[in-house]
């Protein structure tokens, strides 16, 4: 499961029945809906070959149209509230709440700790060489 998937079942708990997409409509969002995107990651090296991995994330939620203000203010207090930390793997940082063009919108990171994966053959066959050889050495 990756990291936008497990935003979305958070999202889902807090606010059941939106819908949420993780890409553009077509034909525009439905109203009320969220709209969740990666806006970009960084690396750092750490001890022993690990990395911590900064994923940036942004959410977007489409009010009601009838009443966008407070759809907003309430939605701002529910995630307030409650989108702290992705259930059994990592908590939310950084949170920033705006409001633009009559949508509300969330940038945050997540914090993860990896190992990168190295794929690279290891050693497929080991050649070895024996070699017995008599002692001269007297019994006494």
């Amino acid at each position: 499961m990756d990291i936008i998937e497990r935003i979305g079942q958070l999202l889902e708990t807090i606010s059941p029945g939106v819908p949420i997409y993780r890409e553009n409509q077509k034909g525009g969002f439905k109203e009320p809906s969220f709209y969740v995107s990666a806006i970009g990651s960084r690396g750092q090296p750490e001890l022993f070959g690990r990395q911590k991995r900064t994923h940036g994330y942004q959410v977007v939620c489409f009010p009601d149209p009838k009443k966008q203000n407070a759809d907003m203010e309430v939605m701002e207090q529910l995630l307030l509230d409650q989108f702290l930390t992705l259930p059994g793997f990592a908590h939310i940082r950084d949170r920033n709440f705006n409001r633009v063009d009559g949508t509300l919108t969330i940038d945050f990171n997540v914090v993860v700790w990896a190992h990168p994966v190295d794929d690279t053959p290891k050693q497929e066959k080991m050649k070895q060489t024996e070699r017995v050889t008599k002692s001269d050495r007297s019994k006494n």
